[in-house]
């Protein structure tokens, strides 16, 4: 395995240069090494609410995987809902 290298962090940054817009990241609650990974990344968990609103707008998938999901949103996205509200 290629862990531990900087590699997927190093894809990440160039995505996040690449668009202007928020970034969204899905995963599954449990996978607490890709939350970290994503916090690292200067990513925030998004609240339940906000986390069950974004996964049936923007993902297909089933109530049950919903349930066991998490949302992290990039600063962008913290910044964008802030000016909002």
């Amino acid at each position: 395995a290629k862990q531990n290298q900087g590699i997927g962090g190093k894809l990440l940054s160039d995505l996040l240069k690449k668009t202007a817009r928020p970034v969204l990241v899905g995963t599954w609650a449990d996978a607490v090494w890709a939350i970290r990974f994503y916090e690292k990344h200067g990513f925030r968990l998004v609240s339940s609410e906000e986390k069950d609103r974004l996964l049936r707008k923007y993902w297909s998938i089933p109530d049950r995987q919903v349930e066991t999901s998490v949302v992290l949103a990039d600063r962008k996205w913290f910044n964008l809902i802030q000016t909002e509200t």
